[in-house]
């Protein structure tokens, strides 16, 4: 020790030292937590959201895409790739945000669908090529650039709605042969009830195909594009402009179908997603920067959720 040093004093300094390195180790930290990317977690068929920063563009899985009401909604095919996905949000001054969605695998439901016959399940040679060319018709109504997004969420019910069985993304089984995945969701509602559009858009396609029967497909804009198969009767054409809640055919059980019922799907960027996750509020969505805790209990919910009631108890179905 110096002979004019104060006792201690060097101890003190260090220690100092030592305290002022540990609190700028834990600003650094802290300041490394506040800026990391902000996280999801959404399952296979579901829709994640980011809300807070006045979105203007989504972007996920190489696709970009407007916002909704300046939030961002993050689509999830039933079959996309579990494990992390990054995700982006562009505001409204520009600037990009990085985050990421981790995509959980969902075990989907086998069910076994019993025909009278097997003119679904063994297609003669001119009924597979219809359905080819069919298909080709309907996948690229998904492939063109979205527009701004003519709706709002919840979307209005396309009709009332009772409780459904939850057959989204169904394995499906036709006189004990696997045929198809279930992409929409099927709601026992009366024969001749009327199909109304879940939102304003533009017809893209409304004819009878073989499975789906008279099929009504209704862009929304934003990368969403509504569906509605089976019906007994279509009320509108291709290229028509509807509003939401407009007439766009009768309930029906045309195509490959064991008895009337509304038959309700949707794409969004073209991931086939549950419709029903539209239907109620998107608070209900796992939204980006939550607990996991809190974005699995909103999953496990959505798994059994049903939409209310649009009319009063005891009053019937509006026709």
């Amino acid at each position: 020790m110096r002979a004019d040093a104060v006792p201690g004093t060097e101890r003190q300094g260090a220690a100092r030292v030592a305290a002022t390195a540990g609190w700028t180790a834990l600003a650094l930290l802290v300041s490394a937590l506040a800026h990391a990317a902000p996280t999801g977690l959404v399952a296979q068929g579901g829709v994640a959201r980011w809300t807070g920063l006045a979105a203007e563009d989504c972007a996920i899985m190489g696709k970009r895409y407007p916002a909704v009401d300046a939030v961002c909604y993050y689509p999830i095919d039933l079959r996309a790739k579990p494990g992390v996905h990054e995700i982006a949000l562009y505001d409204q001054d520009g600037k990009q945000h990085l985050g990421s969605l981790t995509v959980e695998a969902v075990e989907f439901p086998e069910v076994e669908i019993t025909l009278p016959d097997d003119t679904y399940v063994e297609l003669s040679e001119a009924n597979r090529n219809r359905h080819i060319e069919e298909r080709a018709r309907v996948l690229a109504l998904f492939k063109g650039k979205p527009g701004p997004a003519q709706f709002s969420l919840p979307l209005a019910q396309p009709a009332n709605m009772p409780a459904s069985e939850n057959d989204f993304g169904s394995r499906r089984l036709f006189n004990g042969v696997r045929k198809s995945q279930h992409t929409g969701r099927d709601a026992p509602v009366a024969m001749g009830t009327a199909v109304k559009a879940v939102a304003d858009g533009k017809v893209l396609l409304a004819e009878d195909q073989f499975f789906t029967g008279h099929s009504v497909f209704v862009d929304h804009g934003g990368g969403l594009v509504s569906m509605n198969f089976h019906m007994s009767e279509l009320l509108v054409a291709a290229g028509d402009e509807i509003k939401r809640g407009q007439t766009l055919g009768k309930v029906g059980s045309s195509g490959r179908s064991t008895g009337p019922h509304l038959h309700l799907g949707m794409r969004w960027m073209g991931a086939r997603i549950d419709p029903y996750l539209l239907l109620a509020s998107p608070n209900l969505l796992p939204t980006v920067g939550e607990t996991v805790v809190k974005a699995e209990a909103k999953i496990d919910a959505a798994r059994t959720a049903e939409p209310e009631e649009v009319d009063p108890p005891g009053k019937a179905p509006a026709p």
